[in-house]
């Protein structure tokens, strides 16, 4: 690393030290917590001067898990975040990826991981359906993927992302008769298709 990387790290983990011990007087934060939040944000730091994927690994995991405990959250919240970290760890990681190499498969991955995510955290804060908006987060991805690309040609990729958005949104109207939904998903899926490429060809 450069003298000026190395001095960048120093900077930083000074201002941290002094800002956690700060919070230390009004907040009920442990050593431990303070010294995992340092190491998080100096590795992520280090991250964009040696390109190290395990600094970036460590560091989002550090980093999630010491703000997770600096923020005061009632148990149902940091629960509900804790099981979500599976999901939100990963989407740090590719969002920082994104950052410094700028390809489009990590923002993909990005929006799925998001979403998943999300999708975890509203599962554990109402208790609505697993199954249908995992559906449906999957199928957001693969269509954002499909945006993404800019072909605007009528992939396999954006077929499937439809169809996982039809089964998941009919999978949240009543789960005791799912499986008789998936014929019905097939047909609109179908549909759908056969009128994109009619639209295309029209073209």
């Amino acid at each position: 690393m450069t003298r000026r990387g190395n001095g960048v790290l120093l900077g930083i983990f000074f201002i941290l030290a002094g800002i956690l011990f700060l919070l230390r007087n009004v907040l009920p934060i442990s050593f431990g917590t303070v010294i995992i939040t340092i190491a998080g944000i100096e590795l992520l730091t280090a991250h964009f001067y040696n390109k190290s994927l395990l600094a970036l690994i460590l560091g989002s995991y550090f980093t999630y898990w010491g703000i997770l405990h600096i923020i005061q959250l009632d148990s149902l919240m940091y629960s509900a975040l804790a099981a979500s970290a599976i999901f939100f760890i990963p989407a740090i990681i590719f969002a920082i990826l994104f950052i410094t190499q700028r390809k489009r498969g990590q923002l993909t991955w990005l929006c799925l991981f998001m979403l998943l995510g999300f999708d975890t955290l509203l599962n554990r804060l109402t208790g609505i359906d697993t199954i249908g908006t995992l559906l449906i987060c999957v199928g957001i991805a693969l269509v954002l993927d499909y945006l993404l690309g800019g072909t605007y040609a009528l992939t396999s990729r954006l077929q499937l992302g439809i169809f996982l958005i039809i089964c998941g949104i009919l999978k949240l109207t009543d789960w005791r008769t799912y499986m008789l939904y998936v014929i019905p998903s097939a047909l609109i899926w179908i549909g759908i298709v056969l009128l994109v490429r009619a639209a295309s060809k029209g073209e």
